[in-house]
Order: structure tokens, then C-alpha cells, then sequence
């Protein structure tokens, strides 16, 4: 797991399309309630990470991220990986 602040840049891998690189950068972390979801989902979700792709995907660049409690990242329902990106 990554340890993502605001401001922080990143690059995301699909698992089942590794060849496929998105970059951007961190907007915020988000609370299941900043997302608007009840209880009932804190056993699912650890926290929401909103970024803002620098090239659009799914002809968006605004997205957000779900790091699950099995610390695994989602894009869209996809496994992502998350890295920072040192420049």
C-alpha cells in the first residue's frame, strides 16, 4: 500500500493490462462519508482517493480511486497498482 498525500503524483497499472500507464496527480482523500455511503460499507473500503489524470481515460481525467480494506486499489471496478512518481 502507498502512502498518498494531496498533491502527491502517481502512475497506475492495470493487472490486466500492464502495458497501460495513467499518470496524475492526487486531488484528495475522501472518508466513506465525503463520498456519501452509509456504515455498511466500511468493512469494503479503507478510503477514497480522487485524482486528476493528465491525459484523459474513459474520456475523463477526473477519477477516483477505491483502496479497499484488502488493500487492493480499484479504478472503475479494475485492480489498479498505485506508485509514486519521483520527479
Amino acid at each position: 500500500m502507498v502512502n498518498l498525500e494531496s498533491g502527491d503524483r502517481i502512475e497506475l497499472f492495470f493487472e490486466d493490462a500492464p502495458a497501460t500507464t495513467l499518470c496524475g496527480t492526487v486531488g484528495r482523500l475522501l472518508t466513506d462519508s465525503d463520498e456519501g455511503m452509509g456504515v455498511e460499507i466500511e468493512d469494503y473500503t479503507a478510503c477514497w482517493i480522487e485524482i486528476v489524470l493528465d491525459e484523459p481515460h474513459e474520456s475523463r481525467t477526473d477519477h477516483v480511486i477505491l483502496l479497499g480494506t484488502d488493500f487492493q486499489y480499484r479504478l472503475s471496478g479494475r485492480p489498479v497498482n498505485v506508485r509514486k512518481r519521483h520527479e
